[in-house]
């Protein structure tokens, strides 16, 4: 068995004492090289002793856990971690999870529950060897024909091209000057030694004069090819067949492909730099989808978020049982979402996001699971099929017991209610014009046709219950933070005199009447 290098991290003494001494860490094939008391400590102990595997608290001084992840991955691509976190540490066990974390252990924890976290991390390390081990030999195999493809493993290694590349690359395509060229661009996550080599071998095998991908050349997760240039649907139908081939010899790779524009070699690096920039785009095509410069153009509105981006929307229709009204929302989101083309980053974020909070209510290694889940899906589509299957299956366990008779317009007001009733600007006149376009007064009627009640009155209801229960919750709250969070705004005597209108109560005597009755 192997051994590999594990530094400890928690800024409780008592913790990291204990996994210390109870771990079995020669059993799991660990030497245990080092423990720290923070954040800090344990990124100076990373860089002069290079752990394998870091077993790390989330939350400590000077440098907390997700920092110390960033920084290690990025000197250290190679290091695994597991993250120890409380329950109050969720949201930042999420934040691990976004970097490629994928071992989450829920404090308090025992020495078998790390051991099994552990055991997994070094069953990983252990292919990734063995895999490294097969890709050496390859390319030892693969040597012969190095120097035909040394301008696109250039390209691949992100190197400038020597002076002569292009002359060179023309004389193996066997390409007239003013032949022009199209990149095929093939990346991958993950990958096992032997789906390596069957690529390897797919490449060499489509790869040379007058086949079907005139040269190629693979290196780290990435291959590329060039094809002379025949149109743009010759060269996508060309990617097909490769990635159908890929698929089909090394099944569950999952592939982010693309086509480059057509150039002549001289501008190859420049379509090198293009065609990754369409592939970074693939995540919003579907399953199998080829990204070409049609994907970014014409250029779409940056960093645009959805309104629903919080999921407050949705999570107030599950709330009230209106299943239409929470499938309209999260088509919504996720159209948005596919509009504004955000870094794919940027769109899981808003994704896991989204998730959090329309299952914060299920048990902490449920809610974990479905994260992990949606963190393996290639696509945007495939995230949002998959949400909403999640969303209906909580609909059917949760959401009768609240179903609303309203129409689906009226259902639409109460959830926008929810979601604005801080701002001061909620009115109905407000809402027909910025989010419903429909007539005011006509919404009104509808309104109050559907509840029994004026808008208005609703309204004010609503705000003044959420302030009874910010008054009883926070206790520490001035008056006038509270009637700026229920939407009052800062007029304190008009807060004051709605409250006591339909409490009986100033917001001072309804706080001092809770402290006396739980006294």
């Amino acid at each position: 068995m192997s051994t590999y290098r594990i530094l400890l991290v928690d800024d409780e003494r008592i913790i990291r004492e204990a996994i210390a001494r109870t771990v079995d860490w020669e059993g799991l094939g660990l030497q245990l090289i080092g423990t720290a008391a923070d954040g800090l400590q344990a990124w100076e102990q990373i860089e002069a002793l290079r752990p394998d595997i870091i077993l790390t608290d989330i939350k400590m001084p000077r440098l907390d856990g997700l920092e110390l992840i960033r920084r290690t991955k990025e000197q250290q691509p190679e290091a695994r971690f597991a993250v120890l976190s409380g329950y109050d540490e969720f949201d930042l066990a999420v934040g691990a999870m976004s970097m490629g974390v994928k071992h989450y252990l829920l404090k308090p924890c025992d020495e078998q529950e790390i051991g099994r976290a552990l055991g997994e991390l070094v069953r990983e390390l252990d292919e990734t060897r063995r895999r490294d081990q097969l890709i050496v030999a390859a390319r030892k195999a693969d040597e012969s024909r190095a120097s035909e493809r040394e301008p696109l493993l250039a390209l691949l290694l992100e190197e400038p091209l020597a002076e002569d590349a292009a002359e060179r690359l023309r004389l193996t395509l066997q390409l007239q000057r003013q032949t022009r060229l199209r990149l095929i661009f093939v990346q991958w996550e993950k990958i096992t030694a032997c789906q390596e080599l069957r690529v390897r071998e797919i490449a060499a095998a489509q790869s040379g004069p007058g086949r079907p991908l005139g040269l190629s050349a693979v290196a780290g997760n990435r291959l590329l090819a060039a094809v002379a240039d025949a149109g743009l649907a010759e060269a996508v139908a060309a990617g097909s067949r490769l990635r159908d081939e890929l698929q089909s010899r090394c099944p569950g790779l999952q592939l982010t492909m693309a086509v480059s524009d057509a150039g002549s070699v001289d501008e190859l690096s420049q379509l090198y730099h293009d065609v990754q920039s369409y592939a970074a785009l693939a995540f919003y095509l579907g399953a199998g989808g080829i990204a070409t410069r049609e994907l970014v153009e014409p250029q779409r509105a940056r960093n645009a978020v959805p309104e629903a981006a919080s999921g407050e929307l949705i999570a107030a229709a599950l709330r009230m049982g209106d299943m239409e009204g929470a499938r309209y929302e999260l088509a919504v989101f996720f159209q948005s979402l596919a509009a504004a083309r955000n870094e794919r980053h940027t769109s899981l974020s808003l994704c896991l996001q989204l998730l959090t909070i329309l299952f914060k209510e299920v048990p902490v290694e449920e809610l974990q699971g479905k994260i992990a889940k949606l963190l393996s899906l290639p696509t945007l589509g495939d995230i949002e099929t998959y949400v909403a299957s999640e969303m209906e299956q909580w609909g059917e366990r949760f959401g009768e017991t609240q179903r609303n008779k309203g129409t689906a317009i009226v259902l639409r007001m109460k959830r926008l209610i929810a979601y604005h009733l801080a701002s001061e600007d909620l009115s109905l006149q407000w809402l027909s014009q910025q989010h419903m376009f429909m007539n005011a007064e006509y919404l009104g009627r509808l309104f109050r046709k559907e509840t029994g009640e004026k808008f208005s009155q609703y309204l004010t209801r609503q705000r003044i219950e959420t302030s009874k229960k910010l008054i009883a919750t926070e206790t520490e709250s001035k008056m006038y933070e509270i009637a700026a969070r229920s939407g009052f705004g800062g007029d304190q005597q008009y807060f004051g005199n709605v409250f006591k209108k339909y409490t009986g109560y100033s917001p001072l005597e309804y706080r001092k009447s809770l402290t006396e009755r739980d006294h």
